[in-house]
């Protein structure tokens, strides 16, 4: 008989009931609580979930439920008091990326994992790309051989309409979408990074307590390679999601969404310049949750452990500080 487990969801009024919906899509996970403190999205919180409790106050569902898995789907800056609640509490834990605002707080939510015997992992949904997964595959066989250089780019810039739009809950620019880029460099290229600079733009008169409007993070790792990541919310035309230069071939791709494009690797073939396309390898979504509720199960290894979320923090921190002191070359933390 299938042990199920007890879920909830801290944070629903936007992609949180998303997370909810993933939870219980495990057929592993029953989702007995939700919880957000806007009253208002109860009736269309527990709409899809009439049997889940509804609390607008986390430590008051943490203190009454007993729960295997809560997600923590909020402002940046909360993920981790959220998390070590939880943690103190025995529950085990997945935030939405990024970990966390600061360093500090992200090695905070690992030594709590250690000091409690649960888990946190970090959404970092997007390791299950279709398009990363064909660059890696390109990357792994050899085909571009040595990296020389990466260059990612996503046109994305929030407003202040909302909280991902200010510095102290959203951390930055690059701490969006950002994240991810920083997390598709290091799963190509390992935990071998020498240096990290930053770059950010904000319009003039734009209020310091806003985000950036563009925002560039430089990777160098210890191999020789450079990685130029770019956050654009200024930009007037699409950037190529990806431009890999190798010794033995170059990698592009276009910002396709589905799951049926490829990646292009440029590369000499019998003398002769050729393209190589890779397909795209498609993997849903739900097999991030899916991996969560096998590892409640039976210790199935995490697809995102607290190590490799955190060093993409220690990253964007590195050049949130270089940005901050004339985009000079740092070490990490």
């Amino acid at each position: 008989m299938t042990t199920m487990f007890r879920g909830a969801v801290i944070g629903i009024g936007g992609i949180g009931k998303w997370h909810a919906a993933m939870q219980r899509d495990t057929k592993r996970v029953n989702v007995v609580a939700l919880c957000d403190p806007n009253e208002a999205t109860r009736e269309w919180a527990t709409k899809d979930f009439p049997e889940a409790a509804f609390y607008t106050s986390a430590t008051a569902m943490l203190a009454r439920e007993k729960l295997d898995l809560v997600s923590v789907v909020t402002p940046h800056d909360q993920h981790a008091p959220l998390a070590i609640e939880a943690m103190n509490r025995g529950v085990n834990v997945v935030v939405e990326k990024p970990m966390a605002t600061t360093y500090e707080d992200a090695a905070a939510m690992a030594a709590a994992a250690t000091r409690t015997g649960c888990f946190v992992t970090v959404f970092h949904n997007r390791r299950l790309d279709p398009w990363f997964l064909a660059a890696k595959k390109a990357i792994d066989e050899g085909l571009l051989g040595r990296i020389i250089e990466i260059n990612i780019a996503v046109n994305y810039g929030p407003t202040a309409a909302t909280w991902r739009g200010f510095m102290k809950a959203g951390g930055g620019l690059q701490f969006d979408w950002g994240a991810h880029l920083v997390d598709y460099s290091l799963q190509w290229m390992g935990n071998d990074v020498r240096a990290v600079a930053g770059f950010g733009y904000r319009t003039p008169g734009k209020p310091v307590e806003e985000v950036e409007d563009h925002a560039v993070t430089h990777i160098y790792f210890k191999s020789g390679a450079v990685a130029h990541l770019t956050s654009r919310g200024k930009a007037f035309c699409d950037p190529q999601r990806f431009h890999i230069v190798g010794e033995k071939g170059t990698l592009t791709d276009d910002w396709n969404w589905g799951d049926n494009g490829f990646v292009r690797v440029w590369t000499t073939v019998g003398g002769h310049r050729a393209e190589v396309q890779v397909p795209y390898v498609k993997m849903p979504t739900q097999a991030f949750y899916d991996n969560v509720a096998a590892h409640l199960a039976d210790k199935t290894p995490l697809l995102v452990s607290a190590d490799s979320a955190a060093r993409v923090i220690n990253v964007l921190c590195a050049a949130r500080q270089s940005a901050a002191q004339g985009s000079m070359p740092l070490p990490l933390a």
